[in-house]
């Protein structure tokens, strides 16, 4: 949630890497919250080589956030040699769920504009993010393996491929997590701001919304997807029951999968943004353990 950026964002963002360079609000769109900033190391830019790319999406309820509390996670991956665009998005009340997600989209298919300009492998594209910003990642991905989710959002094709995702203490299965806790009215006013539906307080009028069986990206997994790694912690007071059976359901479909997650209550909500926690140092280097998997047998090309 949006709070966290605001009350972490000093430990999110405290640790920062030498050598890694930024382009800061590339526009991929019209309006002005559609940017992207983009995260690289030197050295790949003429090595001769094309490099992959982690297209990142923040948290923040669907509400609020931005990238800027994203700067410590994507040098982290930077770091390691891969771009990182990390896009702002379009979030309501302003706009609605399609707008939002539409938005994603374009962001997602600007990869395709970037690669004319540096070395970014198009067929090595791996999204992810975390709490809402993950739910917009495994969405994207359940767009592009199945086609009746543009029918919803009316947007444009995903234009890509997808090599992986990374998804980040996500939301994945809306209807889960309506039914447990509403943090003091939180997630009930998000969902009718989201989904411009007067949804109940005990969300038991969730199957008139008119589009309530396409809102789960869960819902939608299949044989399709493409290899995942999923964190999540056992204890989060805001995604309740939301990673461990998306885990399962990627565990039994993808052709690369691995996961991390942690217990406690003080491990909770997005604890991989801490850089100093050693729980989070484990999820990270896992992610990157992953990602070396994903992209090992991939020669790079010229």
């Amino acid at each position: 949630m949006f709070s966290i950026d605001i009350l972490g964002n000093p430990s999110q963002n405290s640790v920062r890497y030498e050598n890694v360079l930024s382009v800061k609000d590339i526009a991929y769109g019209e309006h002005e919250l559609n940017k992207g900033d983009l995260y690289y190391i030197p050295e790949i830019l003429n090595d001769g080589k094309k490099h992959p790319i982690i297209v990142y999406y923040h948290g923040g309820a669907f509400l609020a956030g931005d990238k800027k509390y994203r700067v410590s996670v994507c040098e982290y991956y930077a770091k390691e040699g891969y771009f990182v665009f990390c896009a702002n998005y379009r979030m309501p009340p302003e706009v609605n769920y399609k707008t939002l997600m539409s938005d994603c989209v374009d962001a997602l298919n600007y990869t395709q504009t970037l690669a004319e300009e540096y070395s970014i492998d198009l067929d090595s594209v791996v999204l992810t993010g975390d709490s809402a910003g993950g739910y917009i990642a495994s969405y994207l991905a359940a767009m592009k393996y199945n086609d009746v989710l543009y029918g919803i959002v009316e947007s444009n094709r995903i234009s890509v491929e997808l090599k992986g995702l990374m998804l980040m203490c996500g939301i994945y299965d809306l209807e889960v997590l309506m039914k447990g806790t509403s943090l003091m009215g939180v997630i009930p006013t998000t969902a009718r701001t989201l989904l411009d539906f007067d949804f109940k307080d005990d969300f038991s009028n969730f199957h008139e919304c008119p589009i309530h069986e396409y809102v789960s990206p869960a819902a939608f997994v299949n044989e399709k997807w493409c290899s995942s790694f999923i964190c999540w912690a056992d204890d989060d007071i805001v995604c309740q029951g939301q990673g461990e059976p998306m885990a399962e359901k990627l565990k039994a479909v993808v052709p690369l999968f691995d996961f991390y997650h942690v217990d406690g209550i003080t491990n909770n909500h997005c604890f991989h943004l801490m850089p100093k926690n050693k729980y989070a140092q484990e999820c990270m280097q896992k992610s990157l353990d992953f990602l070396a998997k994903l992209f090992a047998k991939e020669s790079a090309t010229a």
